[in-house]
């Protein structure tokens, strides 16, 4: 990748700051949207509630990105629709397990999609990943674009 290439990543001072840092390591112009102030070296930040559209609106101000890495419950719909609007590109949307309940039906992964599940520990015990496995798999979509499932999410009453 070349340093023209702009990427927004929203949860870049939480569980997406690895992934903000291995873009910046690749030569991408990475922006990260955080409301506090701890962000990795080498992004530039906008300090901001993403979940409050008006307020990600004015942050933004007409920029544009060539592709994006979300963290779903840092958003509300309408502030991704502000995000998906500022992006030339592919947004690929963290989702937590919670989009995973088969209450919720069927459970089906989509294009550009990280759905979050969780590991086997050895003992037979489960536990969530950390923010490294998950950046790392959320560039991995952001490179083929693929949906996948980090870990499981069957069956459920595995949940940690």
């Amino acid at each position: 990748m070349t340093a023209d290439r702009r990427v927004l990543v929203v949860g870049a001072s939480g569980v997406l700051g690895p992934a903000a840092t291995i873009l910046a390591s690749r030569d991408w112009r990475v922006t990260g949207v955080a409301r506090n102030r701890r962000l990795p070296d080498g992004v530039e930040a906008l300090f901001v509630d993403a979940a409050q559209r008006e307020r990600l609106e004015k942050a933004l101000a007409g920029r544009r990105w060539d592709a994006a890495i979300v963290y779903a419950p840092a958003l509300s719909d309408a502030s991704l629709d502000v995000v998906r609007a500022a992006v030339d590109g592919a947004v690929v949307e963290v989702r937590v397990s919670a989009a995973a309940d088969p209450a919720l039906g069927e459970f089906v992964v989509l294009p550009n999609v990280l759905q979050l599940g969780w590991r086997a520990e050895a003992d037979g015990s489960t536990a969530w990943h950390d923010a490294a496995e998950i950046s790392a798999a959320a560039v991995a979509v952001l490179d083929d674009g693929r949906g996948r499932v980090l870990g499981a999410v069957r069956p459920w009453e595995h949940r940690p």
